[in-house]
């Protein structure tokens, strides 16, 4: 009597580990909206080039929020079709994007970590943009997002409320855009010194550059990437203050220290008002020169 307990005890137990690992098998691979990765319902219609879009807003994109409003959401259909160039694999490009379509490159503002598992370098987005929000950033930095109000404290002491483009809710974000390729690639292009974030802020702003055999100011063997004072932001010899590498202390090179020798670098590079940015991937876009 109790072999024959057994026996149906096993038998039963084997029946739900096959049913279990046959429920495995027989489930469809979830598609990339069940998981939260965008809207399979957008057709590729209106698509317009990134140059094209921020020339037609380029007087907000080039708005200082403190002497205006430096957005306006879009409200016709439009969309862009772009590579994702950057994202925040090393915790560096904090809550944000960037993608390049060949004419030009933009900033995605979104208020979402992980956003490297999501958007790997070289997937293709299709952004509809309609309803979204395109302009500047606190420095003039061409984004896509929706605004952010804060107080902001004149010169003679009196308060206003200022707004510029920043990071959209996730919920948002995945009704505008559909992932419509993988694996591609777009190579960078090479700083020219003769670019200013003033002059050449829209054109070449969140593009993916790289700055050939540069030193960075001030390396002695001890320079970090993130100073423990809240420096996070590395000049280059021979370049003046016109460019800086910025480093949050959140990025996980923040303790790394900087190299001593020639180095190539590569990075988004981002506008600030009239000075550039330049923001490293993670680690391994810097380059010793052997």
């Amino acid at each position: 009597m109790k072999t024959l307990k057994y026996i149906l005890m096993m038998t039963l137990a084997c029946g739900l580990t096959t049913s279990c690992m046959n429920k495995g098998w027989d489930e469809s691979e979830k598609t990339p909206e069940e998981v939260g990765l965008g809207n399979k319902y957008i057709q590729e219609t209106n698509v317009v080039t990134i140059a094209n879009l921020k020339q037609t807003y380029l007087t907000q994109i080039n708005t200082d929020y403190r002497n205006g409003t430096p957005y306006v959401q879009i409200d016709k259909d439009m969309q862009i079709k772009a590579v994702v160039t950057g994202n925040d694999i090393s915790g560096n490009l904090y809550n944000k994007i960037s993608v390049d379509d060949g004419t030009g490159a933009i900033i995605i503002a979104i208020n979402e970590g992980g956003l490297r598992g999501k958007f790997p370098v070289g997937t293709e987005l299709l952004i509809n943009l309609r309803d979204l929000y395109v302009g500047g950033d606190k420095g003039k930095q061409a984004t896509i997002g929706t605004p952010y109000f804060q107080n902001y404290r004149k010169t003679n002491g009196d308060t206003t409320q200022v707004s510029f483009v920043s990071r959209m809710n996730l919920h948002l974000w995945n009704q505008h855009y559909k992932i419509t390729a993988t694996g591609k690639t777009v190579q960078p292009v090479e700083y020219n010194t003769a670019w200013t974030a003033a002059n050449n802020g829209t054109a070449y702003g969140a593009k993916l550059v790289t700055l050939k055999n540069v030193t960075f100011k001030g390396a002695n063997g001890k320079l970090k990437y993130y100073e423990p004072n809240g420096t996070g932001s590395v000049y280059f010899n021979n370049l003046g203050v016109s460019i800086f590498l910025y480093n949050s202390q959140y990025a996980n090179f923040a303790n790394n220290i900087l190299p001593t020798g020639p180095v190539n670098v590569t990075g988004i590079l981002m506008r600030y008002n009239n000075s550039w940015e330049l923001i490293i991937r993670s680690i391994n876009d810097v380059e010793e020169i052997r």
